[in-house]
Parts: C-alpha cells; structure tokens; sequence
C-alpha cells in the first residue's frame, strides 16, 4: 500500500512540479526562496497523501502560504549561513518579476493564479480563502499598478505571456520527483517519532502522577518550612549539563509565557503553543556559562493564527536585539509620566508590528515584538499593551542557576 501511495505521489510531483515552482517564484521573486518553498511544500503533502483529493488545489494553497516569508527546512539540522563579500547580489530577473514586488503579497497572489495559473476567480478566492468580491477588487488594483508605465499589461493575453517568458528555462521542466519524495518520507517518519515520544511522555507522566495522588498511606501533617520555598525555575542540577538547560529553558519558558498570555490573551482563547528556533536569539550559549546573555521564545497559535509574539530577556544591551533589527523600522524613545523610558516602533501591528524594549533597572532589558506573519485569525495587540507586559515584575531571568552577576 505504502509503495502504490509512493508511486502515485510520485507522478503527480512530477507532473505538478514546474507550476507550483514557478508559481512560488513568481510569488517570492527569487529562485532559491522558491526552491525552498516548494520542497517544503511538497514534503508536507506527503505525509496527508492519503487524504488529499485534489493534489493540485492544495500545492498551490500551500505554496501561497509558505512563500509570504523564508522558510526552515525541517531536514536542515545547521542554520543556513551565506557568506557575503561587500553587498548582496542584485538577482537578475524580468521587469514583471520585479514589478510584482511592489505589489501588496495579496495582490501579487491574486495576479499570478489568476494570469499564470489560470484560475477563475472564484477559484483565487478558494485558494486565498477570501470573498469573490475581495478578490476582484485586489486583481483590479493590481492590474492598474501594473499597467502604469506598461500599457501592453491592459491586455490578459499580454501580461501572461511575459509572466510565462519571466519563468527561468530550468523552471519549466520536472527534474524528478527523487529528492522530494526523499524528503516527504524523512518529514512523515520524523514526525512519527515525536508522536511516539509524546505518548510516550504522556504515559510516563500518568503514571508518575498517579504514584503521587494515590497516597500508600494516609499523609503526615507537617509543620510549615521556615526557608522559603524554591520556586519553579529552582532546579538541582548542574546548568552546565544540556540536560539540566533543557529543564531550565522548559520551566522558564513555560512561567514566561503565562506572564505573556495573562497580558495579551487573558481569556486564554487565542496563544496555544510556544517554541523557539536554535539561535543566540532564543539562547545564548555564554549565558550558561556564566558570562552573560540571553533567553528568549514565541508565542502562537496553532491552528489559522496569524499573530506571534516573541519575548527575549538578556542580561545586558550587549545581548539584547537592537531595537528595530527585526521590523526592519527605526525606534523612538518615548518617556511616560511615571518616569520610565521605552524603544518603541510607530508601527502598528497589521503593518510591519509593533516592538517595545525596556531596561527596568539599567542591567537586564526586556524585548518584546509582536506582528502577523500569514493570513488567518489575528489577535489585536496594542502598544500599550505590550508596555504593560515588559513592566511585569515577573518577567526575569533565572538568576539564581543560571548565570553569575
């Protein structure tokens, strides 16, 4: 079964391949985003083989979503370095590749399924999961913008064929469905094992659980400790074990988080997962050692959420972002009647998002940013809100097992 499943995934990559990559180049503006796009892609739709019914319609809906921003390779275990002497390259590519930039990403969607794929409208809307009526009227913008300076592009005819004459010749053939079929397997059995592992901790847990509410005895009633009691982030071990950081990085995370979400989502309806990537942004390696540093998450939902937030804690502005590295936007220092100073962006959240940062006590400064990185429901943050958040007394770095002042 798994063989028929393997051939049949097989012929439709090979046969589907060169749209969706040219679709997701056109949509990226660069080759090699676009490559990225569609492995993921493609990797992703083998592990729901088995119920996927119209393969086409799915690649391009999720290669509509993938490309709005870089993407991780699952399979890429190293961060992905380049090398640069001087400035970056400038691509070489058709004046419609580059002319599709300066649109809106909707915009630039709606165009290129609509004049390169060849969808209907109503069949755009399906796949940007948008109104017909709101599809039409970004295709009509788009269109306009388009055609200023290039009066050809009125015409439908015209302006598919230069969207077909900008795809590179090495895009418009199927190289193979090998690599992708490696890499949909790799992903599948990836993910197999860590939902082996979860139920896995998850039974472990029961069962250490139940050892500690089903007493063999009845309890002795015990006088209250004169110490205080450790807290949470207390843990007996050595931080300089991955071990003993895994348990630190977990508990901080997790105490952090509910310090967050009780700020922004006091309901708790919308954030239902937080993570981080393995970069100095999310855990610098000098902190452990006790010269300093940083520690940092994201917060997000896992189903249709389009909001994330992402706190980091460093011990100085040695390790902290720069303020405005990340929204690429410039910060502004603002001064509130009670006395306290903040960088801040003026930005709001559906543009580039919204970036506070604050040293409450001169040494430790807190950043937090929060921004919408695809479509799907949008949680509405404010920046006050975020300036109530890093005023937290909560919000701190495990101090006392972690590193040395």
């Amino acid at each position: 079964m798994s063989a028929i499943r393997d051939q049949e995934y097989a012929a439709v990559v090979e046969r589907q391949r060169p749209l969706i990559q040219a679709t997701a180049y056109l949509l990226a503006g660069d080759p090699v985003r676009a490559e990225r796009v569609v492995q993921l892609v493609f990797a992703q739709l083998y592990g729901r083989w088995s119920g996927l019914r119209h393969p086409r319609r799915e690649a391009l809906r999720a290669v509509v979503r993938a490309a709005r921003a870089p993407v991780q390779l699952p399979w890429e275990y190293r961060p992905r370095v380049e090398l640069i002497d001087g400035p970056p390259p400038v691509p070489t590519a058709e004046p419609i590749v580059a002319d599709l930039q300066t649109l809106s990403y909707d915009q630039r969607a709606a165009i290129v399924l609509e004049c390169y794929v060849g969808l209907t409208i109503p069949q755009v809307a399906e796949v940007l999961e948008r109104a017909v009526g709101n599809v039409l009227s970004i295709a009509g913008r788009a269109r306009n913008m388009l055609a200023a300076g290039h009066p050809e592009r009125v015409s439908d005819g015209a302006l598919a064929r230069e969207l077909k004459d900008a795809i590179p010749p090495d895009m418009r053939e199927s190289h193979g469905s090998a690599d992708d079929l490696a890499h949909g397997r790799r992903l599948a059995r990836r993910r197999w094992i860590q939902r082996g592992s979860a139920a896995l901790v998850a039974a472990v847990l029961i069962v250490v659980a139940g050892a500690v509410l089903i007493p063999t005895r009845a309890p002795v009633p015990q006088a209250a400790p004169a110490w205080p009691t450790p807290t949470a982030l207390s843990v007996n071990c050595e931080p300089s074990s991955t071990t003993c950081q895994a348990q630190i990085l977990f508990r901080w995370r997790s105490r952090m988080s509910e310090v967050a979400q009780s700020h922004l989502d006091p309901t708790g309806e919308y954030f239902s997962g937080f993570g981080y990537l393995y970069d100095s942004r999310y855990n610098t390696t000098s902190f452990w050692s006790g010269g300093g540093g940083a520690l940092a998450f994201q917060m997000y939902r896992l189903d249709k959420g389009a909001t994330e937030v992402y706190l980091q804690v460093a011990t100085s502005r040695k390790f902290a972002l720069r303020c405005g590295a990340s929204t690429h936007q410039e910060c502004l220092s603002l001064r509130l009647m009670d006395g306290n100073s903040y960088l801040v962006t003026d930005s709001t959240l559906r543009r580039r998002g919204i970036e506070v940062q604050y040293s409450p006590n001169g040494d430790e400064v807190i950043t937090v940013i929060a921004r919408n990185t695809q479509r799907g429901q949008i949680l509405e943050i404010s920046r006050g809100d975020l300036i109530k958040l890093v005023q937290d007394e909560r919000i701190h770095l495990p101090k006392r097992c972690c590193y040395r002042r």
